[in-house]
């Protein structure tokens, strides 16, 4: 009767350790599936960034001479701008477009969005480029 009474006590405590790890594994699961921009990147439907707004920012940074190839997209609530120039360019070019860039915003969008701009250049020995900046929706410009 003991025997058979501890039996019961260790797999009612095996099943209890078992169902407990399911659980632990399962809301770990769970809090990996979430959007790692909470619930802001909701508001982006409300506040659509069109194509012709991210051509003019392509635009804006073609005035430079030595660009070479610039991309301008959009990845959840980040325009995201990535420009490669053929040779060094003053970083005073770069923050007066990236400024200019901002202007083509309205309001509402500076205040969802994030902006991250990296800028490489050709020039292998460069000691500007890359550079790498961010603005976030609560800011008014680039962090540099």
């Amino acid at each position: 009767m003991k025997l058979k009474k501890k039996k019961i006590i260790i797999i009612s405590i095996i099943v209890f350790i078992f169902l407990l790890l399911i659980f632990f594994v399962g809301k770990i699961i769970a809090d990996t599936n979430r959007n790692p921009y909470g619930n802001r990147c909701d508001e982006r439907h409300n506040v659509p960034i069109s194509d012709s707004q991210l051509k003019k920012v392509k635009k804006k940074f073609k005035e430079i001479e030595q660009v070479n190839d610039i991309d301008v997209f959009t990845k959840l609530c980040t325009v995201k701008i990535i420009v490669n120039l053929k040779e060094d360019v003053e970083l005073d070019v770069i923050k007066d477009k990236a400024r200019e860039a901002l202007g083509l915003f309205s309001e509402d969008e500076l205040a969802l969005y994030d902006f991250a701009l990296f800028v490489s250049s050709d020039n292998k020995e460069s000691e500007i480029y890359p550079i790498n900046v961010s603005k976030h929706n609560s800011r008014d410009d680039f962090a540099w």
